[in-house]
């Protein structure tokens, strides 16, 4: 039986990757020749065809945008199993914050983080984590500059880290669907694909924790997540 399921997650792998892989590439080609049709007759485009061309790269991008997400989240709903190494959860938190320097320094974000624990997990996974719960501490920043605080607590068998932001918070009657697949609170108004919190979901409950979130409209929230103490 476990042999049969292990062939079966391996074709679905190979099928969800095969499929997203031949999706993105006339997605971008679409985006790519949207772009040149409207670079090369910029000065003589009537405004009948500017708008659907301008639609048309809007729509490749948030197609793009949500095939990433979907792949990011076959990605780690099939390697739950990878290998997990010993490593200090700042490093993979150090990783997300370089990778979203750009945002960062656009923004003026202030993140910082106290002593964080050492936790047996997959590096690039919880890179990833911290990625996507950074990313919409800053997004949805509101009217303030982002500050953004990050600490771990060891409670019993387990950590709980805690992300802490002063965004602009989430409406009670919504924290208990954040984490579902294309859950959009703010509609179009922020980029994004609804994929972020499901990925997290799925990542921390890899690792054997859950996650959760508590937050005040117009003041913010907190983002929880557990993982196992120890090595």
């Amino acid at each position: 039986m476990s042999a049969s399921r292990d062939t079966n997650s391996d074709q679905f792998r190979k099928f969800a990757y095969t499929t997203i892989h031949h999706l993105q590439e006339p997605v971008r080609m679409v985006g790519v020749y949207a772009e040149m049709l409207k670079s090369a007759e910029t000065e003589n485009l009537l405004a009948d065809v500017a708008e659907p061309l301008e639609f048309l790269q809007k729509a490749a991008s948030q197609m793009q945008k949500l095939l990433q997400g979907l792949s990011d989240l076959t990605t780690v709903t099939l390697e739950k199993c990878l290998l997990k190494t010993h490593l200090p959860l700042d490093l993979p938190l150090r990783q997300a914050m370089l990778n979203l320097s750009s945002d960062i320094k656009r923004f003026d974000a202030n993140i910082s983080y106290r002593t964080l624990p050492s936790i047996t997990g997959h590096s690039d996974h919880l890179q990833l984590l911290f990625w996507h719960l950074l990313q919409n501490a800053i997004l949805y920043r509101g009217e303030n500059r982002p500050q953004i605080v990050i600490s771990a607590t060891p409670v019993g068998p387990e950590w709980i880290v805690e992300i802490r932001d002063n965004a602009c918070g989430i409406a009670p009657e919504f924290q208990n669907n954040v984490f579902e697949p294309y859950a959009r609170l703010h509609g179009k108004a922020i980029p994004g694909n609804g994929l972020g919190l499901a990925i997290c979901r799925t990542i921390v409950e890899n690792h054997g924790g859950r996650i959760w979130v508590k937050s005040d409209v117009g003041h913010g929230s907190s983002f929880f997540f557990t993982l196992p103490a120890g090595g």
